[in-house]
């Protein structure tokens, strides 16, 4: 173990009055382990989503443990928040840093205001590179977040460019985008437990059991957050319009927490209400891998991305899928499986033939089980052991010389 280190990113936690910290998204408990191998403890420096009663946390994840503590900062909301409030936001930051021997930036404004504290005090720090800031914020929805882009993006370069250890969730597109001089090393933030076979098989029995004049529609499936456009609904919403024209109208379920009645309006504008089930959230693990299962097909039509977990989490299931081109999203699904970001016509045709060609179904399905192998957890936890244990190798050779 080296000392205590200090985890920022800008993903907003939920307390409640008992000081119990919960997640929305994904940072449940077990997602502290990776640093708690190589570190006595963890101080969480993040946004504040507010207080709630303990009998409203059932659709998030607890993210309180031993060894792990909290500092949640308040009215950071918005990037135009962000900068209204920096004074505060810093103060936290330091707050932090001056009981920590390292600190631990995933890539966010939060973050880089770390960033720079931890280099003016001459402290090790490390960056986790999980998603693409440009994107990010340019597809965000909004006009202030567009402004901002370009500001984001320089951020991102320079902070990452001066990192001392940088990890990558992709093998190739955030490295070309975002570049780091130190020590860099790729393992994405998946943690995806070996499924069995019969997982797949069943599904692939049940395909070949139906009649070829079958009524039944396959089922597609997208998981993300409805908050703003970054996962490409409206896109999957044009496409859903376009095949209920041409006679092929496909049921859409959508788990995610975020402006659903907004989605719902959307979707009665495109004239497909009737074919999209928003399902809100549930509790990550069994709960989401028995949702997965109901589907037949998975689409990832996402504007902005890293490595997206729930596409590779669907691919271990053994579903078809289809995605962007953004991101890292290449790296996981073949070319015949992708389409341009904001790309409908494509995605439509794709779903199509997905619906009514069993045989591609099947080869898809049983090409992407064997591709979500390389991201289970027992290959990619050597890979952020290693990383990790240099990170804390270095901030113990400093501590004996200091």
């Amino acid at each position: 173990m080296s000392g205590s280190i200090a985890w920022v990113h800008d993903h907003v936690f939920h307390s409640t009055e008992n000081g119990r910290v919960f997640s929305k998204g994904r940072l449940p408990q077990t997602a502290w382990t990776r640093y708690l191998k190589h570190f006595d403890s963890i101080i969480v420096v993040a946004r504040h989503g507010g207080v709630r009663k303990a009998s409203d946390t059932a659709t998030l994840e607890l993210s309180s443990r031993d060894r792990v503590s909290f500092l949640l900062i308040d009215n950071l909301l918005s990037p135009a928040r962000m900068l209204m409030n920096q004074s505060s936001a810093m103060a936290g930051v330091r707050d932090a840093l001056e009981r920590v021997d390292g600190v631990i930036v995933r890539q966010s404004r939060l973050g880089w205001l770390a960033a720079a504290e931890a280099q003016r005090r001459g402290i090790p720090w490390a960056v986790e590179v999980v998603s693409d800031t440009w994107d990010a914020y340019w597809n965000y929805g909004r006009v202030v977040a567009k402004l901002y882009a370009p500001f984001a993006w320089w951020d991102a370069r320079r902070w990452i460019g001066r990192a001392n250890s940088a990890i990558y969730v992709t093998h190739e597109h955030l490295q070309r985008r975002y570049p780091c001089r130190g020590r860099v090393s790729v393992a994405s933030n998946v943690e995806i437990h070996p499924v069995d076979r019969a997982v797949l098989d069943e599904k692939l029995a049940r395909w070949r059991s139906e009649s070829p004049d079958s009524t039944r529609k396959p089922v597609v499936g997208l998981i993300g957050s409805m908050l703003n456009r970054h996962k490409g609904l409206h896109v999957a919403l044009r496409a859903l319009r376009r095949l209920a024209d041409q006679g092929t109208p496909l049921p859409l379920r959508v788990l995610g927490d975020g402006r659903l009645d907004d989605w719902r309006q959307e979707a009665r504008r495109q004239g497909v209400a009737d074919l999209l089930h928003l399902d809100g959230c549930l509790p990550n693990g069994e709960p989401v891998m028995r949702w997965l299962d109901r589907l037949d097909i998975y689409i990832q039509p996402s504007v902005t991305e890293g490595l997206p977990r729930a596409l590779i989490e669907a691919m271990s299931r053994g579903l078809p899928a289809m995605g962007s081109t953004c991101g890292g999203i290449p790296e996981l699904l073949p070319n015949e499986c992708l389409h341009a970001p904001g790309d409908s016509t494509v995605l439509a045709n794709q779903l199509a033939r997905m619906a009514t060609d069993r045989d591609w179904r099947i080869r898809h399905a049983e090409r992407n089980y064997v591709e979500a192998r390389n991201y289970y957890r027992d290959r990619l936890e050597a890979q952020r052991d290693a990383f990790w244990s240099r990170f804390a190798d270095e901030i113990a050779t400093r501590k004996r010389a200091a």
